[in-house]
């Protein structure tokens, strides 16, 4: 015995002349029905797949700046767990804090994406102490990663202050999410 395909009541394995049984079927209703069923089940992920790439197109560069950032943030956490947050030091890693707050300034500003602008924070330093624990930020920082870096991290902030860094277009970002994506699963499977 074996169970129809599309009502799932038990039939037996016939080998007649005709093909519903052999093709799991009780009759030629549920085959019917079956086939109705798939058809409308594929018009549905068509739909729903033409819906994904609309929405995609009118994306502004604010939005795929966010989907990026949420890439990157996710591979400065994986990168930095075991590091602990950089302001407090004691913190277990859930975000990724800047230094240089994104701000309206910043949104779509290369910057806010930067792997030097961006560290591991606990959650309490990077939410509530007084805009990133800034002044922990930054002694963890240069402990971290010694002054040379803090001082190219605050020269680069100055470029693109003054317009000398190219600002980040779609094709960049979704090149940097790829990337990050990439970098994301690397890690993983490291540990």
């Amino acid at each position: 015995m074996r169970k129809c395909r599309y009502c799932r009541v038990e039939i037996p394995k016939a080998k007649d002349s005709t093909g519903y049984q052999r093709a799991g079927y009780c009759d030629v209703n549920c085959m019917a029905d079956y086939g109705h069923a798939k058809a409308l089940a594929k018009k549905e992920k068509d739909r729903r797949a033409e819906n994904r790439q609309a929405k995609e197109r009118i994306k502004t560069l604010q939005q795929h700046v966010t989907d990026t950032q949420a890439h990157v943030n996710r591979v400065v956490v994986a990168e930095d767990k075991h590091k602990g947050c950089v302001s407090c030091g004691v913190g277990e890693v859930t975000d990724a804090g800047h230094y240089f707050h994104k701000g309206s300034k910043y949104r779509t500003s290369p910057l806010t994406l930067d792997r030097r602008n961006l560290v591991g924070q606990c959650r309490s330093c990077n939410s509530f102490k007084g805009g990133g624990n800034q002044h922990g930020y930054r002694l963890g920082y240069i402990a971290r990663y010694g002054s040379e870096a803090f001082d190219e991290l605050c020269a680069y902030k100055e470029s693109v202050d003054r317009g000398e860094v190219p600002r980040m277009t779609v094709e960049g970002c979704k090149a940097m999410a790829k990337a990050a994506r990439e970098e994301l699963k690397r890690i993983r499977l490291a540990l």
